[in-house]
């Protein structure tokens, strides 16, 4: 294939934004259209890089003046609300990878009680679909309108789908504890005068009802085909490091099986998975071995209680979390090689 695929990201300067360049830059098939940003017009995206990009990039412009009829793919990373109305915006043959939750609801009144945001696209949303590259292959490769989803419900959704798939958990007490990275937070977290301690400090946020908490719901209804009701119970906290995500999830053993047992059962359900990678038995999961990667590592170990069952999974939530998954879910969709750009 000798053709490039012309694609404009926007929301360029951002954390994720940036990300999603360090990846298409090095992209066989991609060539890098338009840098879009609110700020800094006209400035070279390289000085956020610190130069480590050594190909010639676009310099940062305003995606109201650029050709869109030049344009096949659009990377939305800006904040929850703007993907909607660029949606209403752009043609029907453009293919829009969302990267905040715009997309990510079946139902807009949900998206619109938890995000507090009136939902001004809900066609467009009837023809979208929740991007868990793993999962949902064959109807990314449909449409063109892909919501990636968010990073917590991420690294809790690979790990749990299989196992409610096989019906190895119940339903019931599901409790799912992450820690992030404080880039996961956005671009403002590395303000010090907003966030003065963000490197000494560890905070609890949205406690008992933060917005990942129904999307993590939808999603394994959605994939595991779970029927009747299911909560998860989930708290997120920010850590004094950079990236990389750390989900401890809690949960009991339908079947008194052994715990070796399930990891045997998981392990040759993601064997040929390209990024999703079960431990050796035992073994302890950390975030340095996923950083800068696409990759998802889980392990299961035997809780203190019978029959409770504790999974860890850990990703980078800049990059499966979420440049990384949207290069996935391009790939897919354009029928390329899943791991292209990602290897």
């Amino acid at each position: 294939m000798s053709n490039k695929y012309n694609v404009l990201i926007n929301g360029a300067s951002g954390f994720v934004g940036l990300e999603l360049i360090k990846i298409l830059s090095n992209h066989k098939f991609i060539n890098l259209k338009y840098l879009c940003s609110r700020g800094s017009i006209g400035k070279a995206i390289n000085s956020f890089l610190k130069n480590k990009i050594k190909k010639k990039l676009p310099l940062i412009s305003d995606i109201n003046k650029a050709d869109l009829s030049d344009v096949d793919i659009i990377f939305s990373a800006l904040p929850h609300g703007e993907a909607q109305l660029l949606s209403n915006k752009i043609s029907p043959h453009h293919i829009l990878i969302d990267l905040s939750a715009d997309f990510r609801f079946a139902d807009v009144k949900v998206y619109e009680k938890w995000y507090g945001l009136k939902h001004y696209a809900p066609d467009n949303q009837k023809h979208s679909v929740y991007g868990l590259s793993e999962f949902a292959r064959k109807d990314i490769e449909k449409s063109n309108i892909i919501s990636c989803p968010g990073c917590y419900p991420t690294s809790a959704q690979l790990a749990l789908i299989p196992l409610l798939l096989n019906k190895t958990i119940k339903t019931s007490k599901i409790i799912i504890d992450s820690k992030s990275g404080y880039s996961g937070a956005g671009k403002k977290t590395a303000d010090k005068k907003l966030y003065p301690n963000i490197n000494k400090n560890i905070a609890v946020y949205g406690v008992g009802h933060h917005r990942h908490m129904p999307e993590i719901d939808q999603g394994l209804k959605l994939f595991a085909k779970v029927s009747g009701d299911l909560k998860i119970e989930f708290t997120p906290h920010l850590i004094p490091t950079f990236r990389g995500i750390l989900t401890t999830i809690y949960a009991d053993l339908k079947k008194n099986i052994s715990v070796k047992k399930v990891h045997q059962y998981l392990s040759k359900f993601y064997k040929k998975s390209n990024f999703v990678k079960i431990l050796p038995y035992g073994k302890f999961v950390n975030t340095n071995n996923v950083n800068n990667t696409n990759n998802c590592n889980i392990n299961i170990f035997s809780g203190r209680y019978k029959n409770q069952l504790i999974i860890v999974s850990s990703i980078d939530n800049l990059v499966k979390g979420a440049a990384g998954q949207a290069v996935q879910n391009m790939n897919i969709r354009l029928g390329l090689k899943e791991t292209a750009g990602l290897e």
